[in-house]
């Protein structure tokens, strides 16, 4: 070793070179630090998995969905003439159709904020007890999904209207003829397990009657059932 200038110099090793590789080591660190700093950032914007089409543009594309329920509901629990007790387990199939867009942002501070669809559904009620075995029918309405973004809950509020077929009991107090007409309202929440699939919960109002057509010969003794239903469903 030698000195110059009161430094240190190690064999081999010259000034001209020592700087040389001082700019190559500041030129290196220049390129790297920016890519380190926006892979960082990448990491940190990246989107959550969301699974609703509330918050997924690609779930909202779908359309149609398709649905199987079933559940349970009681009717008329009032004892003896003219109203008997029933017990009923409805089965459903259902297919809806979505017929706008995510609309009312901005109306009463985003809380109606939703779509619409319409739904058609077929039905098979068994009934466990009360003067007749069975009632299917079909039925047609709307359904309003209140819909926030990066909500995977979707509430909900339906009506429909239709008719239907029964094994009339009507000496029996039951409904007085084969055919009757009937209506429905339900509230609940639709929740989206992913982009396809979603399980729906909800209580249902509904009312099965002949609309008078049976009298004077029979008395229309009509069903007001009300329980929980539950549907499992698939998006497309």
């Amino acid at each position: 070793m030698r000195k110059m200038n009161d430094a240190i110099v190690l064999p081999g090793f010259r000034p001209r070179r020592m700087k040389a590789l001082y700019i190559c080591l500041a030129i290196v660190a220049a390129f790297s630090l920016p890519r380190a700093i926006a892979g960082t950032d990448m990491k940190e914007i990246t989107p959550p998995a969301c699974g609703s089409s509330a918050c997924c543009p690609s779930c909202a594309d779908k359309d149609w969905t398709i649905e199987l329920g079933s559940g349970a509901a009681w009717s008329n629990v009032r004892h003896g003439q003219p109203n008997q007790a029933y017990t009923l387990v409805p089965i459903t199939l259902t297919a809806s159709l979505k017929i706008d867009d995510v609309s009312l942002d901005d109306f009463l501070g985003g809380w109606l904020r939703g779509y619409t669809e319409f739904y058609f559904q077929g039905e098979y009620q068994q009934i466990v007890r009360g003067p007749e075995n069975h009632f299917e029918g079909i039925m047609v309405g709307p359904r309003y999904n209140f819909v926030q973004p990066g909500w995977v809950i979707v509430p909900f509020v339906e009506g429909g209207v239709g008719l239907g077929f029964a094994d009339s009991n009507p000496q029996w107090g039951g409904l007085g003829q084969d055919f009757n007409f009937t209506f429905s309202a339900a509230a609940g929440a639709r929740y989206d397990i992913n982009c396809d699939w979603f399980v729906r919960l909800a209580v249902q109002y509904q009312h099965v009657s002949n609309a008078g057509l049976s009298e004077p010969e029979f008395p229309n003794h009509p069903i007001d059932e009300l329980g929980p239903k539950i549907s499992f469903g698939y998006s497309f």
